[in-house]
């Protein structure tokens, strides 16, 4: 199984179709693409096509295009490829399809009771997720002594649909508590116009009190960190419904009371989430009068809150009186926000269309569920009656039909970046690294010499390295635990269990005075590391021995067992 999935770019446009390597060939600007010194045989045909300059012209001055996102993937566990995404033109329906044994490091829950999901876009990339087994061998049910009170947790992957690149993140030290908490934003880097940065982000408010936590994942770091965090609703249950970005700043929603953002300077998440400061959440209601319970069921098939537009919108369905549906703007969001009703549309009109379009009692029993607003008209959106999708325009109330409905009813737009940004190599490198940690653990320390390889040939840190050398120790190659650990300590110097795993690897090399001084060197780090201390005494014995013979042959021996594990850094 392959530890990351990134393709040469040879191989990448022989994957893609002439007409998306004609749409990519659209968004470079003119005087680049005029500059071209020299150009593949297949890019000069599509060039010299003579409907390509007037297709060039006419995408150079029009907005982003976009899709609509099928958010349920389908699962393709005979593909031999991870991810395929078929994008296809509106009013089609885009779909994603998995294999998730290529995907996955561990085994896959049943798709029917958690089935793997699209959770947010930005940017360009996509964030979806797949439910993992946590006792795929059923312990739980073995052994008695065995308690896990967590049987799945989420497994978060960053997919670029576009280069069919994706990577899975590590696993925090606490799983996931709930996909909808989860929220995902791309960070384009202003001197490129590519993807730079991403982070991941769980809200995790603490119901009862008035502290929360924010789990979240830096692309820089490759790592989870917690932040502590406020929570302003007191004993209320969150509901979690949902996530999205507005004007660089992360929104959680609950549709039963409102929206908490995380309110930073600037709105520099990155750069704030290695603070120590507490990190400030604010609370944001909803349109008056429109509150409900928190334990309100279907709210979900009756209400929308998103950013698409150009704006926060509150869009809700009625099941009874003359308005089926109303929408409201947020205003002021940075300094509270106030909430203006900006549409209402008639049932009559909404029914009549209905009637048109197969049900023959006037659209009687059928409910509108809202989608999603379109992404650069913010007075159109999308809803489905269960068998379709329809666009209503709430300006000038006009109704068309878009598509005949998948089998799932969950859609969302994703938006076409104007170039495809790769994937950072740092976060191939993680994933490559945790797969590593994880052959490790099932005691394939060969397989994970050549997963820590891969992660350090993409992004070198003195963790894989301290890694390497301990599964270098294992399989008994001492001169390259030594190597391994030497480069280790070239970037961190500070890393006191390298200097035990060096004195190991020593030892083993005949090199007891080396060894014995990476082990005092150890100890003035973390004296009181026990491990560190038992291989010093270990070594200082020996010395002795050799001291009394004049020799140092015979000194081989096995290593003693220190610190018997992958670091998960």
């Amino acid at each position: 199984m392959s530890s990351y999935h990134a393709k040469s770019p040879d191989s990448v446009f022989n994957l893609l179709s002439d007409e998306l390597i004609t749409e990519i060939l659209t968004r470079i600007q003119s005087k680049p693409l005029c500059r071209f010194k020299s150009v593949s045989k297949r890019f000069n045909s599509i060039i010299s096509n003579p409907l390509f300059l007037p297709f060039y012209v006419s995408r150079a001055f029009s907005p982003s295009s976009w899709v609509i996102f099928d958010r349920i993937p389908q699962l393709a566990p005979e593909s031999t490829h991870p991810t395929q995404f078929q994008l296809v033109d509106r009013p089609k329906i885009s779909t994603c399809a998995i294999n998730p044994r290529k995907l996955a490091l561990d085994p896959v829950t049943d798709p029917s009771h958690y089935p793997t999901a699209i959770l947010q876009s930005s940017n360009g990339l996509i964030l979806f997720t797949l439910q993992i087994d946590r006792d795929p061998k059923k312990e739980n049910e073995k052994n008695p002594n065995f308690i896990l009170w967590v049987f799945q947790e989420e497994s978060l992957y960053v997919v670029n649909p576009i280069t069919s690149e994706w990577v899975g993140l590590p696993k925090p030290k606490c799983p996931i508590n709930k996909r909808t908490h989860v929220a995902f934003t791309a960070r384009v880097d202003p001197e490129t116009g590519l993807v730079g940065r991403f982070m991941v982000v769980e809200y995790r408010p603490m119901v009862g009190s008035e502290y929360g936590t924010l789990l979240c994942f830096v692309s820089d770091t490759g790592k989870w960190v917690e932040k502590t965090a406020n929570y302003m609703l007191g004993t209320r249950i969150w509901r979690a419904e949902g996530s999205f970005e507005f004007d660089g700043k992360l929104f959680w929603i609950d549709l039963s009371v409102g929206l908490i953002t995380w309110d930073v300077k600037g709105n520099d998440y990155f750069g704030s989430v290695e603070s120590k400061e507490m990190a400030v959440c604010r609370f944001i209601p909803i349109p008056k009068g429109r509150m409900k319970p928190f334990d309100t069921p279907g709210l979900e098939n009756e209400r929308w809150i998103g950013s698409e537009g150009g704006f926060v919108q509150f869009m809700e369905v009625f099941k009874e009186g003359h308005c089926v549906l109303k929408m409201w703007r947020l205003k002021n969001y940075n300094e509270g926000g106030e909430w203006s009703l900006m549409h209402k549309v008639s049932r009559e009109n909404v029914e009549r269309f209905l009637t048109c379009h197969g049900d023959g009692d006037g659209g009687g029993g059928k409910m509108l569920r809202p989608c999603f607003v379109h992404p650069f008209e913010a007075d159109v959106a999308y809803f489905e009656t269960g068998d379709c999708i329809f666009a209503i325009n709430l300006h000038t109330q006009k109704v068309g039909i878009v598509d005949v409905f998948t089998p799932h009813k969950y859609v969302i737009p994703f938006v076409l970046p104007k170039w495809p940004s790769p994937i950072p190599k740092r976060l191939y490198a993680a994933y490559a690294k945790e797969q590593g940690n994880e052959c490790f653990k099932s005691q394939n320390f060969t397989k994970a010499i050549e997963c820590y390889s891969k992660s350090i040939d993409l992004s070198p840190n003195t963790a894989t390295f301290a890694n390497r050398a301990m599964a270098y120790l294992k399989v008994n190659k001492h001169q390259e635990a030594e190597h391994d650990c030497t480069e280790s300590l070239k970037l961190d110097a500070n890393y006191f269990k390298v200097y035990g795993r060096r004195a190991m690897a020593r030892k083993e090399l005949g090199n007891l005075k080396g060894a014995l001084e990476d082990a005092e060197f150890g100890l003035k780090l973390e004296p009181a590391s026990g491990e560190i201390k038992k291989l010093h005494a270990e070594l200082t014995s020996m010395l002795e021995k050799v001291s009394s013979t004049g020799s140092e042959s015979g000194t081989e021996g096995a290593p003693c067992g220190m610190d018997e594990k992958a670091e998960d850094n």
